[in-house]
């Protein structure tokens, strides 16, 4: 089930907005507009703190650019975080490889360091 995000014009929340402050419920303006009384309490959270500043267009457009820049500045620094990470254990299995390296093939059959536990079995028994 794929359930799309909708989107609603800056005109529509204001007009909303407007009608609050003018002294409307909630309710009201919810069944009028045919909105989420949660969607509406958001929208007048962003129109009390910002006021005409608020809903700025689609999507994070209005969101503070020192804010964006802090947000990617702490991704890169995890992403070096990681790969640091990702070296060290490359270099220590590097170091692990040189120290023990595998057993070389001869004849194209693998050779094995250990002798199987099980008995033989000859051929014809079971």
């Amino acid at each position: 089930m794929d359930l799309a995000r909708s989107v609603y014009s800056r005109d529509l929340k204001i007009a909303t907005m407007r009608a609050l402050d003018a002294g409307s419920k909630i309710g009201e303006i919810a069944r009028k507009y045919q909105l989420s009384p949660k969607l509406l309490e958001r929208w007048r959270g962003e129109w009390r703190a910002k006021g005409d500043l608020a809903f700025p267009g689609i999507g994070r457009g209005g969101a503070d650019p020192a804010l964006d820049e802090a947000r990617r500045i702490a991704e890169l620094e995890r992403k070096i975080g990681q790969f640091t990470m990702e070296n060290d254990f490359l270099k220590k299995a590097l170091r692990h490889f040189r120290e023990h390296p595998l057993p070389v093939v001869g004849n194209g059959n693998a050779t094995s360091s250990r002798k199987s536990s099980k008995p033989s079995k000859k051929r014809g028994q079971r």
